[in-house]
């Protein structure tokens, strides 16, 4: 009975979390195919970065056919899309909320790949204008501050 009860959860949790996803993907203008819902659902259940070879293997076990060049072309359109950030080289993080509405910072830590974003706003615009006095405008969004999270430490 335990089994069945724990069973049930994971699939509203798992129903529940596609039901973001497609929500985000609606608010990013991209089409809702199973691999782009699978991408996503592979980062949600990670709950820290992955690479691009971690996401290929993550989406093979919920996929018959995967194929890289489609994965791919779908980090490539998901992270220009603002869906997704590339933190390192080939390592990816998923970010659920509408990237474009503010600048926003997000804390990496190098050890765990778990990351966590600064939710003051106002602060973090206040450092953006700060940069205007050294004649230096940021357009890249969003910001990483890449350390050691005190889990880590």
């Amino acid at each position: 009975v335990n089994k069945t009860k724990n069973k049930n959860r994971a699939n509203i949790t798992i129903t529940t979390e596609l039901k973001k996803i497609d929500s985000v993907l609606e608010k990013h203008l991209l089409k809702k195919t199973p691999l782009r819902r699978n991408i996503l659902l592979a980062f949600v259940k990670s709950k820290s970065s992955l690479t691009q070879a971690e996401l290929i293997g993550a989406v093979a076990k919920e996929m018959e056919i995967v194929d890289r060049v489609s994965i791919y072309r779908n980090l490539s359109n998901m992270k220009d899309a603002g869906v997704l950030h590339e933190v390192d080289a080939n390592n990816y993080i998923y970010c659920s909320h509408e990237c474009g509405s503010h600048a926003h910072l997000l804390l990496f830590c190098q050890n765990c790949r778990k990351h966590q974003e600064v939710k003051d706003h106002q602060k973090i615009g206040s450092f953006m204008g700060e940069l205007d006095e050294f004649r230096f405008f940021g357009k890249k969004q969003p910001i990483f501050l890449r350390g050691v999270c005190e889990s880590c430490s």
